[in-house]
């Protein structure tokens, strides 16, 4: 037997690691250790810093923001950190009278090209988070003059706050430009007739680029994108690829260049079934790239949606997926159900050579109390996330 007394004694633990072969064993640590590992020794932190610099860790951790019922106020947030596949709940911070410290009344995840952020907006004020766990507020401003009900808000080149839709009566799709430079609201161009009624965040699925907000009709397909800085929307398209996709997201997938993601019931031997497919779209053209889609293993729709099977016709219909990320990758999930767990998946770019994009996936549970309440409340959003956002917020 062995004296693990005697190998965990600090004269046995073998501190002179090469530099390369230290750098190797940080690079395996999921981003919560490297915390730890920092405070080794000096050579265990700049080991930390230069494999952080060398690799750095941009594919985003997935951000669950859940609340109890529709109206709460106190919430939790769960994180998924995809170096090591494990969720993490962000702890509370108190205050000295021993009361939990809340920040500001988060809402929903406010888009961004390379990362979501929790934002909170009213008719008097718009509160942005400084990082996707909301741990204190970066930005301050006075609210929209439209007063609107779940609005979709996304952040644009880091200078502009864009919100649009989500108006009342005549106001339904007004859109609205915050301009961070000169701390004014402007009035833009409202949403295109084609989405209809269709302007509340809920019916929406959103994506950010460096320049531009793209916007996609969940039921039909129909997708337009808007310029922040001409505050112009167009051109506006409906997609059509497979007759059977029912249900759309959107997601960026590279520089003006989107992932598209379809949903749908067909018929397969005699029974339907779900699919769940995915097709590259020019971000300037809004047409698509290739019509040979990217289709998700069927033993992860089936975990998706499990009871698939017993649904009526009527609530088939209405399966959906949502999907979020960046252009290295992100997350798809049944929004019905986020017990039922997440499908990572990392995107690869077509060139012109291979005529394709390809995209791995991977199966991640969620967490064992998150989607389990009738009535909780769950936002997603991606971020990545850096060493100093984990000490903040990780560490007491």
């Amino acid at each position: 037997m062995v004296d693990t007394s005697v190998m965990n004694h600090p004269s046995m633990i073998y501190t002179d690691l090469p530099a390369d072969m230290l750098e190797a064993v940080v690079t395996k640590l999921p981003t919560v250790d490297l915390l730890s590992a920092s405070c080794v020794s000096h050579r265990w932190l700049h080991a930390v810093r230069s494999s952080l610099r060398t690799q750095p860790r941009l594919f985003p951790w997935l951000i669950l923001r859940c609340l109890p019922h529709p109206v709460a106020t106190a919430h939790s947030i769960h994180a998924l950190d995809p170096q090591s596949r494990t969720w993490l709940s962000v702890p509370r911070h108190y205050n000295s009278t021993g009361k939990a410290k809340e920040p500001f009344p988060t809402l929903n995840f406010l888009h961004g090209s390379t990362r979501d952020r929790l934002y909170a907006l009213t008719l008097y004020q718009l509160l942005i988070s400084k990082d996707p766990f909301g741990s204190s507020c970066q930005m301050e401003a006075k609210g929209p003059n439209v007063w609107r009900q779940d609005p979709v808000v996304a952040e644009v080149q880091d200078q502009w706050v864009v919100v649009v839709g989500g108006g009342f009566q005549m106001d339904e799709g007004a859109v609205e430009v915050y301009d961070k430079q000169t701390g004014m609201w402007e009035l833009a161009e409202p949403m295109p007739a084609e989405f209809g009624v269709s302007t509340y965040a809920t019916w929406l699925s959103v994506a950010v680029s460096e320049k531009r907000l793209y916007v996609i009709e969940k039921n039909t397909g129909w997708v337009s994108r808007f310029d922040p800085e001409s505050k112009t929307w167009g051109p506006t398209f409906q997609l059509r690829t497979i007759p059977s996709v029912s249900k759309w997201a959107i997601v960026m997938a590279g520089k003006e260049r989107l992932l598209v993601v379809g949903a749908g019931a067909e018929g397969v031997m005699g029974k339907e079934v779900m699919k769940v497919r995915a097709w590259e779209v020019d971000g300037d053209s809004l047409q698509v790239i290739n019509n040979k889609p990217m289709e998700m293993p069927t033993e992860m729709v089936d975990r998706l949606f499990t009871n698939f099977d017993s649904l009526d016709e009527a609530r088939r219909k209405v399966c959906s997926v949502e999907v979020c990320g960046t252009e290295h990758g992100g997350y798809m999930f049944n929004p019905a159900s986020m017990k039922n767990g997440v499908v990572m998946y990392m995107y690869q770019l077509s060139m012109e050579e291979t005529g394709g994009a390809e995209i791995s996936w991977e199966w991640v549970p969620s967490p064992e109390s998150v989607g389990r309440g009738f009535m909780e409340s769950v936002a997603a959003g991606c971020s990545p996330v850096l060493l100093h956002q984990v000490a903040r917020c990780f560490q007491s």
